[in-house]
């Protein structure tokens, strides 16, 4: 069984160095949410690789670049100060 996970602040330094250990055995992950706070670049790369199910990008004026980027990918995307436990509705490990 896949273990769920959710990496907060995930273009970030710790971020990037959780997610190159699961890029090694992704088999055993399911990404539930990534967030950032402004790198949508990054975050956009690190949700398709890693087939994130939910992304959250903290800063307001992103939102609309990536729904426009991640249209075609089942990534539901989110902004601003919500709450994660709105977001996640499974239990990540």
């Amino acid at each position: 069984m896949k273990k769920r996970i959710a990496i907060l602040g995930s273009t970030g330094t710790i971020g990037t160095s959780t997610l190159a250990i699961v890029s090694k055995d992704i088999s055993k992950f399911s990404v539930e949410l990534l967030t950032a706070n402004k790198n949508y670049k990054k975050l956009i790369a690190q949700a398709i690789k890693f087939k994130a199910k939910n992304i959250l990008i903290h800063n307001e004026k992103f939102y609309p670049i990536l729904k426009k980027r991640l249209k075609k990918y089942k990534i539901k995307i989110y902004c601003g100060n919500i709450s994660l436990r709105k977001i996640i509705s499974k239990k990540i490990d």
